[in-house]
């Protein structure tokens, strides 16, 4: 049985989802791109997890405006370009806010 996950992948567009792909891999993420042979996730990074806990990383970044040290937002998803003849499972995740 051979499944066509471009079709999948559409209907799940901007959803969260879970890959597994034929090397092994399980990966999560939002659905950011689908096209004719790749698939792109926007995969979260748990940069900011170390950094922060409900309150910014330090004294420096309590400013609300300007470009001070510290302040730039760091990115919170990476994305992750898989083709689809290396995926061997795509399906839906619950997610919480």
């Amino acid at each position: 049985m051979d499944t066509n996950y471009q079709q999948v992948a559409w209907s799940c567009m901007n959803k969260y989802v879970g890959v597994t792909t034929t090397d092994g891999q399980s990966l999560d993420g939002f659905i950011a791109h689908v096209d004719q042979d790749y698939i792109t996730l926007a995969v979260p990074t748990n940069e900011m997890v170390g950094h922060m806990s409900g309150m910014p990383a330090n004294a420096s970044t309590y400013r609300q405006f300007g470009f001070h040290p510290g302040f730039f937002p760091r990115r919170r998803f990476f994305p992750r370009r898989i083709p689809f003849r290396g995926i061997t499972a795509l399906f839906l995740l619950p997610f919480f806010i």
